[in-house]
């Protein structure tokens, strides 16, 4: 199989729908049709079956399907490893980062850097940390910007520490919190676990009074803006904002409660020299520490 027909089966068993898959594989789904019936004759078995949930893989296909992933990572292997032997930074560098630090951190080191480094491209996937985690550990990226307690023997660098904080409106008394409606919105699970040990070290209560959840921190935001409740949030999407009321959380010790951004690398992947140089670059350029009050 080539690289084409890999991609196909890979999509096909992720999307696990024909209209979805030629949409990603930028094909008329006639088209991908035809393809796949290309592939099953070839092989001369079934690889997919169609119910009304969608496409279901046969055990033959599971093989035929296990096999493609294995021939597109070997495949990028050969071509990083060809990189290797180029002095020239030049390649593609896969990120895996969280989704805040890639909004408002990110751009501007990117930026700096391809301007330094122009033959540089990059593959960058956004998501909660727990997500860029499990993509760092399976491999998918070269380099992961993430959140949490990640156990690391190789590479790592501190990127940022910031304050996690209240927002409102207008000042509002933390003493008061537990009588105030609060914006919630799809938290990452370190950050969220930083936000409940907050709370139940301040009050004896464990219950906040959630008026609304709402999918992102930046809905979160805007709804705090028109004066509906106050939200928590990672002081990184604060840094320029000008009309809300922002006051740092602080412990039973009186000190700001942080949050830290890391980047982590294998050694392996610091043989390539795009992935090395840029992962040095970050830790010249990419530690903040960043603080916000009002």
């Amino acid at each position: 199989m080539n690289k084409q027909e890999c991609n196909i089966l890979v999509i096909l068993d992720e999307e696990r729908n024909m209209t979805r898959a030629a949409k990603k594989l930028y094909m008329s789904q006639p088209a991908l049709t035809y393809r796949l019936h290309q592939l099953e004759e070839r092989f001369g078995v079934r690889i997919f079956t169609r119910e009304k949930s969608g496409l279901i893989l046969t055990p033959q296909g599971e093989i035929i399907v296990q096999y493609a992933r294995q021939n597109i990572i070997q495949l990028e292997e050969t071509i990083e490893a060809l990189q290797l032997m180029d002095r020239k930074i030049r390649g593609t560098i896969k990120l895996g980062v969280a989704s805040t630090y890639g909004q408002y951190i990110l751009p501007n080191l990117i930026n700096t850097f391809i301007n330094k480094y122009p033959d540089v491209d990059f593959n960058i996937v956004t998501g909660l940390s727990s997500m860029i985690a499990d993509l760092f550990t399976t491999g998918e990226v070269h380099i992961g910007i993430f959140r949490g307690e990640f156990p690391w023997n190789e590479e790592k660098a501190m990127l940022a520490t910031e304050p996690i904080c209240l927002a409102s409106k207008g000042k509002i008394s933390i003493e008061n919190l537990p009588n105030i409606p609060r914006i919630e919105y799809r938290m990452d699970g370190y950050l969220k676990q930083m936000v409940d040990e907050w709370w139940k070290s301040k009050f004896s209560t464990d219950e906040c009074l959630v008026s609304m959840t709402v999918d992102s921190l930046e809905t979160a935001k805007e709804l705090v803006r028109t004066g509906l409740g106050y939200t928590i949030l990672p002081g990184i999407c604060l840094t320029n904002e000008k009309e809300l009321s922002i006051q740092p959380l602080t412990d039973e010790h009186d000190k700001i409660v942080r949050r830290l951004t890391w980047a982590y690398c294998r050694h392996q992947t610091l043989q390539y020299a795009s992935v090395n140089t840029f992962y040095q670059f970050l830790r010249s350029n990419g530690n903040l520490q960043l603080s916000r009050a009002n």
